[in-house]
């Protein structure tokens, strides 16, 4: 089998992280490649005592990481402490420091082999859909919030579905933001930001709760007009017979004649139940991305490496650290001290600096070869059938990491493999029911059997019963009925097609 495993972790030994190294190591998790090295640049433009490690030293450093490969017989069991009651120091001891010899060997350059047999496997740089979080984050960005509200506006839209639906209650995400992020904050908070910020994101109905609530953001955004008033009103105070079809009911409470509700039941037809699969949408925000994971198929057994080949090697900058030792010489204590202070300063980040890019490549190695693993057959095969069921707290149980850890490293990355680029979000799904299957696989079957059924006479959810039934599924009823809703399907009676 590809050489997998972690094998420079003698290198490593124990050092102490603080609670404010672990926020900002949280936020380097949730960067892609492309921020990631966008951070290490600024990172070395603001701190002269980084330095940027150059090409001509690679061969070296891989050639010290293949020497030292059989020694790392319990590397993983320090590594995936990093995460351990986070809030609070989450080392009691030293962890990770790096060896004093090795200084000019960047520590998070050395544990991993992320290089194959053939000189470096590069990802490819591809033409690539934002996903959804990123869209949103990037429109976020540009409203007028403190840095307070913006955080928890983060939060939000990182809970937000595929669909672009939020179905999480206020008061979970505000006890979640106190206990894992130490950010107080209120219900009533969290229903403003949702309702003053995250909704009035493109597109239109992103952040809804319901399908109602979709509907109404879509159409407050329309021009006013005789129909978008009244579908305005229909949505608002009469979904239920809406919903039930009961136009006839309709009518009469709202006083309305056969023209009149037409109009504005074309406007309702015309609205989108998921709007951001919308392709128009799509397509304005399409952008280059680099895959943060390799993964091939080796005749039969999978090699996985991290895509750091465009990621810049950091490390101290020498000049520097001769100009500290220098200036401790310095007679004047005054321009000594200042001087000591600043250089002492700027030497301490950098080494943290370092050491967390260390934690960070480590992290999502180990993760993203627990969900390799987890998917092996999926990922030897492409069929999205051999999907197993995995949740968070599977992949966070398996590498000791906390649920929130693992959910910063699946957010926003992909992995590159031989059948096409993958969002790790996407991986992720319940069990279908008591079957052995992914509720993904059966959501898409299902999908499926709805988008080519008779518009004319719906399947009720009784008959998509027994349609994946005869196709080896056996779900009941109710399961049906809420990965339909997942997928924003109306009953079938709201499906049956309308002849206006």
């Amino acid at each position: 089998m590809s050489k997998q495993g972690l094998s420079q972790h003698q290198q490593l030994a124990q050092k102490q992280i603080t609670s404010q190294q672990t926020v900002q190591l949280m936020k380097m998790i949730e960067l892609s490649n492309v921020a990631l090295e966008e951070e290490i640049l600024k990172s070395v433009d603001e701190n002269p005592a980084l330095d940027i490690k150059h090409d001509d030293m690679e061969d070296e450093f891989v050639n010290q990481t293949e020497n030292n490969e059989n020694e790392n017989d319990n590397a993983d069991d320090i590594a995936l402490e990093v995460d351990r009651n986070h809030n609070e120091d989450p080392f009691d001891n030293d962890f990770f420091a790096e060896d004093e010899q090795d200084e000019d060997i960047p520590a998070y350059r050395l544990y991993a082999d992320n290089y194959s047999d053939d000189s470096q496997k590069e990802g490819k740089l591809i033409a690539f859909d934002h996903s959804l979080q990123e869209q949103l984050l990037l429109q976020l960005n540009e409203m007028d919030l403190d840095d307070r509200a913006a955080e928890i506006g983060k939060y939000i839209i990182g809970n937000l579905d595929d669909n672009g639906y939020l179905t999480r209650e206020s008061t979970a995400i505000s006890n979640e933001l106190l206990f894992s992020y130490n950010i107080k904050t209120s219900p009533a908070e969290i229903e403003h930001i949702i309702t003053h910020y995250i909704q009035e994101l493109e597109p239109a109905g992103i952040g809804a709760r319901d399908l109602q609530e979709c509907l109404l953001l879509q159409l407050k955004r329309k021009n006013d007009s005789p129909a978008i008033l009244i579908a305005r009103e229909i949505i608002a105070k009469h979904f239920d017979s809406f919903s039930k079809k009961h136009f006839d009911k309709l009518c009469q409470q709202l006083n309305l004649d056969e023209k009149d509700f037409k109009a504005a039941l074309a406007e309702i037809k015309n609205l989108d139940p998921h709007p951001v699969s919308n392709d128009s949408f799509i397509e304005k925000n399409t952008s280059v991305i680099s895959p943060d994971f390799l993964i091939h198929n080796c005749e039969g057994k999978l090699d996985l490496t991290l895509n750091n080949v465009h990621i810049p090697k950091v490390t101290i900058n020498q000049d520097f650290t001769k100009e500290y030792h220098f200036l401790s010489q310095e007679k004047n204590d005054k321009l000594r001290s200042d001087a000591e202070k600043f250089l002492k300063e700027n030497l301490d980040n950098a080494h943290n600096f370092i050491h967390l890019l260390s934690l960070r490549e480590m992290i999502l190695y180990n993760t993203m070869l627990a969900i390799m693993q987890r998917q092996e057959k999926y990922f030897l095969s492409g069929d999205e059938s051999e999907l197993k069921p995995m949740i968070l707290k599977d992949i966070a149980e398996k590498v000791n990491l906390d649920i929130s850890t693992v959910s910063r490293v699946t957010s926003s990355k992909y992995v590159q493999t031989d059948f096409g680029i993958i969002l790790l979000k996407d991986l992720f799904s319940e069990a279908a029911g008591d079957e052995d299957v992914s509720s993904r696989a059966i959501k898409k079957l299902l999908a499926e059997i709805i988008d080519s059924e008779d518009k004319n006479k719906p399947n009720t959810d009784d008959q998509l019963c027994e349609i994946l039934k005869d196709k080896g599924y056996t779900l009941a009823r109710r399961t049906i009925a809420k990965y339909r809703e997942q997928l924003n399907y109306p009953k079938a009676t709201l499906r049956k097609e309308i002849n206006l």
